[in-house]
This record gives C-alpha cells, sequence and structure tokens, in this order.
C-alpha cells in the first residue's frame, strides 16, 4: 500500500515546493511554512490529478481543473484578483477593467501561474516517474481525504485571519467566481466529447519540444522582469501578447499529441522545461517575506538543484520503463501535457 502511495504523498509535497519555493516566491528560511502550503496546494495538485485520471480527462481537463483552481485561489482565498492593494504591490493597475473589477494583465498572469506551475507540472513530473502515469493511486477514502484536505487549506488560513486583513469581497465578486470556476471545472469533463482521432504522423522530438517550451518560458516571464513595461506599453499590448502565447502553446501541443509519435518522452520534455524555467526565475524573483540577500540566493541555488536532480532521476525511470519516441509504444497518447 506504501508504494502504490508513495506517488501521492510526493505530490502532495512536491506541489508547493514547485508553486512557490522553487518560483523565489518563498525563500528558504521560510520552509516550516510548507506545512501549511500542503493541503491546499499539495491536496489540490492531488485531488485534481486522481479525478481527472478516474474520469480519464486526460492533459486538457487536468490543465482546465488547474485554471479552476488558480480562479478559486486567487479570487476567493488570497482574492488577489480583485484586491488593488494586495501586499501593496497595486497588481491591478495595468490593465484595470472597472465593469469586472479585476486586471487583465493580473488576471491573465497569475491565472496561468497557478494553472500550470503549481497543478500541472508538479503531476507531470511525479507520473513521469511513476509506474502507473494514467491510473488513480487513491481508492475512494484517499480521494476523499485529498479533497477535505484541499477544502482545509484554503477554509482554515481565511477562519484564523483576522476580518481588518481579508480583502472584502462583494457578493458579485464570489458569485462570478465560482460560476466561472464551476466553468471550467464542467468544461474539463466535457473535453473528453472533443477528443480527435490520433494521426499517422511523427510529431517534434522531444528535444525540440524541450527548446520551444524553453523559449515559451522565456517569453512569459519577460514582461514581468522587464522594469519600466507598465509605463512604455499599453496593457492591451501586454494582455494580447501572453493571450496569443497561450493560443500558440496550446494549438502546438495538440497538434503534437495527437500523431502517433507522441509518448512519455515528449510529456517529460514539456514538464522538464516547465520546471528549468521556474528554476531560473527564482534567481532574479525577490521574495514574498524577508530575507537576507545571501539566504534568498542560497536557497535559490538549493532549490534549482534539486529540481535538475528531480529530472535526472525521473529521466533514469522513464529509460527503464517508457521506448523512446522512436520505438514501438513511444506514441501512446494522453491527450497532451503541460501547457507553458
Amino acid at each position: 500500500m506504501f508504494k502504490r502511495t508513495l506517488p501521492a504523498l510526493g505530490l502532495l509535497v512536491l506541489a508547493p515546493l514547485v508553486g512557490e519555493y522553487l518560483l523565489g516566491n518563498v525563500a528558504i528560511n521560510a520552509l516550516p511554512m510548507i506545512i501549511g502550503l500542503i493541503p491546499f496546494y499539495g491536496g489540490g495538485a492531488l485531488l485534481i490529478r486522481e479525478v481527472a485520471r478516474r474520469w480519464r480527462l486526460g492533459w486538457p481537463g487536468i490543465i482546465l481543473l488547474g485554471l479552476a483552481y488558480a480562479v478559486i485561489e486567487e479570487g476567493l482565498l488570497t482574492r488577489s484578483l480583485f484586491d488593488p492593494d494586495y501586499v501593496g504591490l497595486r497588481l491591478l493597475d495595468y490593465g484595470f477593467i472597472p465593469a469586472l473589477g479585476i486586471g487583465a494583465y493580473w488576471t491573465v498572469l497569475v491565472l496561468a501561474i497557478h494553472g500550470v506551475w503549481s497543478i500541472a507540472v508538479p503531476i507531470s513530473m511525479v507520473e513521469a516517474g511513476s509506474r502507473r502515469p494514467d491510473t488513480p493511486w487513491l481508492g475512494k477514502v484517499g480521494l476523499t481525504v485529498s479533497a477535505v484536505l484541499f477544502l482545509l487549506g484554503g477554509a482554515v488560513p481565511i477562519a484564523l485571519a483576522s476580518p481588518a486583513a481579508i480583502y472584502p469581497l462583494s457578493a458579485a465578486q464570489i458569485t462570478w467566481t465560482l460560476i466561472t470556476a464551476a466553468a471550467l471545472i464542467i468544461a474539463a469533463f466535457l473535453s473528453v466529447r472533443f477528443r480527435r482521432p490520433l494521426r499517422s504522423a511523427t510529431p517534434a522530438g522531444p528535444w525540440t519540444v524541450f527548446a520551444i517550451t524553453i523559449a515559451a518560458g522565456l517569453a512569459f516571464w519577460l514582461p514581468t522582469m522587464a522594469g519600466k513595461l507598465q509605463s512604455i506599453v499599453p496593457a492591451w499590448i501586454t494582455v494580447g501578447f501572453y493571450l496569443a502565447l497561450y493560443a500558440t502553446m496550446t494549438l502546438l501541443i495538440l497538434r503534437w499529441s495527437r500523431c502517433t509519435g507522441w509518448g512519455p518522452w515528449h510529456r517529460f520534455a514539456l514538464g522538464a522545461a516547465s520546471l528549468v524555467t521556474y528554476a531560473w526565475h527564482g534567481f532574479p524573483q525577490p521574495p514574498s517575506f524577508p530575507a537576507p540577500a545571501n539566504v534568498d540566493l542560497m536557497g535559490n541555488a538549493v532549490f534549482a538543484l534539486a529540481a535538475l536532480g528531480l529530472l535526472a532521476f525521473v529521466a533514469v525511470r522513464l529509460r527503464r520503463t517508457a521506448p523512446t519516441p522512436s520505438q514501438p509504444g513511444g506514441g501512446k497518447d494522453d491527450g497532451g501535457g503541460p501547457v507553458p
């Protein structure tokens, strides 16, 4: 039983490590804080993974469920989608839409961050190293436990926080957040009806997939690191750039994954490139909680090396269990992979 649940336990821990620490948002001196992050990040990733595999939703379903998770986290829990002065950063000013009360730039950025890196990338890494990547790891009891963890991880911080520290949401904001999350969940379950049959073709090789995904990751983070971007480039151009990037990568991955030559090594290339993207991004990213510069740098190096170690471990496991793209059986389809 322990061997069967070991991947699930790994995902519980890996999701917050990738989502906050490898990102560079939380420094290594705040590592004990992971205990509070595991229920929501880990519980959410595990719940999404188990639901997707139990109902055979594939990777499109995982991505859509990950976006629903992102809407819930940023809309109802941290409330950064609506709080105009969230942690004093004024995240909504650039591309603010008064009718919706949100910042277009921050919305398209943060939903992708959580939907892809906090959810899809940890799932892809653990599955790539698992002997049962396409089947549920947990029974009904385990599925219930992961759901309870996720709910507690979201509800407890809100319940314990002082009312003055929580940005008040209007009834309309709560309603539309729940409607959006519900629509994404429904879309995840309906996505299986739109799967197209595989076509006899050879996709781009794993190294090409890796290189394109690395480039997409660089393009994703570049606007956030351009110091005076918001004073030079209109918000609608930046938002349009992100939407075009998402559409391009989604269409590419959907096209590749419908080829009979698509397989585990291609999915690993997508996840590996996304993980490497977070590893380098952690260095310029300032932590949300105060940390000495040397401690922050040391932590970024430790987490980056750990990420590379994880990739090496998974690659060795794949060599033992998965055929190369040129071998028979190397093109098993799973509905795509994590979209950078």
